[in-house]
């Protein structure tokens, strides 16, 4: 499987990986040789071994490196992030005697995910829980079953055989592989089976680096699209508080800006679909932008990730709701049911070309409606239902 954005740490995870086939080929020759001396099987045995363990520090270096892009200030972090602890000498070193936050944490992270194990399927999904939302083993299962000529796979039977593999490495690593019902008292292994998890857990290992995306993709939530134009003047609101010469906005800053600023019709509008959002059963939370002007970005739960589903922005000239094709596309919701839900809102004013608009853009766009379609009195009820088709889980495959 190819990896687009291979890491430094699945780099890394590539050449340990190609360690433990040259034990295997090392093993096939000696046995070409016929050499006796010792049990040629041993070296793949120890390359099962190298091959696991090439996977747990993988695992452990692409936990570190997402987490070190986290902790940078304005990312939007998974909730199991938060709740990472730090010591009072790595805070003290960063608050009070100006060392890089970067430079501070990384030791912190490497010494707390170092002694954890990430060879069984639960424990990488609890690792990998950090840093990232998504709903990992189905997603990988995806993943594989979308490559060419790919068989049909599962997300437990990734999991089945991955914990299969961590078994096979504790029995050769901690009772010498032995097995009293054999001749021999030890289980048998061959060059093919040893090949066969090396190559397996490789393509595991990419689906999970392809389902996990890019470890700097931080979009940034406060910033509305090019596409809606200028929103005029920052609303003047009570509630804005600033931090480091930034808007913090909050749930009232917004919603004095739409009924200050906005139409009543396009208020109507926008106050539907955000309070339509907290009713919704995928529903996970609001993101309040740091932008010039108020926002509020509402995410939801997609099945296999939670994205950013819709947008509202606000300003003194004009407000506008996005609806976020791009960041749903890159959280794994599918074309057909992003193609379903463009056409769901092709109805809408100023949107009839926009299912073929997204279909040729790859659905790498965040479109904005126009004022026309936020002040037709129908246009609530048809983003409404909308979301609420696409939103229903396992309804588009």
């Amino acid at each position: 499987m190819q990896v687009p954005e291979a890491t430094e740490a699945f780099l890394e995870f590539q050449q340990n990986l190609n360690y433990a086939r040259q034990l295997v080929e090392g093993g096939r020759r000696l046995t070409q040789l016929k050499v006796g001396a010792f049990d040629v099987d041993d070296l793949y045995r120890a390359a099962w071994v190298q091959a696991v363990a090439a996977l747990d520090h993988w695992v452990t270096g692409e936990i570190v490196a997402r987490a070190v892009v986290l902790a940078q200030p304005g990312m939007t972090r998974p909730p199991k992030f938060s709740k990472l602890t730090i010591g009072i000498d790595l805070f003290d070193s960063v608050q009070h005697h100006q060392q890089p936050l970067t430079e501070a944490i990384r030791p912190h992270l490497e010494q707390f995910f170092g002694f954890m194990t990430f060879q069984n399927p639960e424990k990488i999904k609890e690792g990998l829980g950090y840093v990232s939302t998504v709903n990992l083993w189905p997603r990988v299962a995806k993943i594989l079953n979308d490559q060419p000529d790919a068989e049909p796979i599962t997300a437990d039977v990734v999991r089945t055989r991955l914990r299969e593999i961590a078994y096979r490495r504790n029995a050769i690593a901690h009772t010498a592989d032995r097995d009293p019902e054999t001749r021999s008292g030890r289980a048998a292994i061959t060059a093919d089976s040893a090949d066969d998890v090396i190559d397996w857990l490789e393509r595991i290992a990419a689906g999970i680096l392809r389902a996990l995306g890019p470890a700097t993709s931080a979009p940034d939530y406060s910033q509305p699209p090019e596409d809606a134009d200028d929103l005029g003047d920052v609303p003047v609101t009570t509630r804005t508080v600033l931090v480091r010469g930034r808007s913090l906005w909050d749930e009232n800053s917004l919603l004095e800006s739409i009924n200050d600023y906005c139409t009543p019709e396009v208020a109507d509008t926008l106050l539907a679909v955000y309070r339509h959002a907290e009713t919704h059963p995928a529903f996970t939370g609001y993101y309040f932008g740091e932008g010039a002007h108020p926002s509020a970005t509402a995410w939801f739960h997609m099945g296999n990730d939670e994205a950013a589903v819709w947008s509202i922005y606000t300003g003194a000239d004009k407000s506008t709701l996005s609806i976020n094709f791009q960041w749903m596309r890159d959280r794994g919701a599918s074309p057909d049911r992003l193609e379903r839900l463009a056409a769901d809102l092709a109805v809408l004013p100023g949107w009839t070309g926009l299912p073929a608009t997204l279909k040729e853009a790859d659905y790498a766009k965040r479109p904005s409606l126009v004022q026309a379609a936020l002040t037709a009195p129908s246009s609530k009820n048809i983003i409404l239902d909308a979301l609420g088709r696409f939103l229903i889980p396992n309804t588009v495959p």
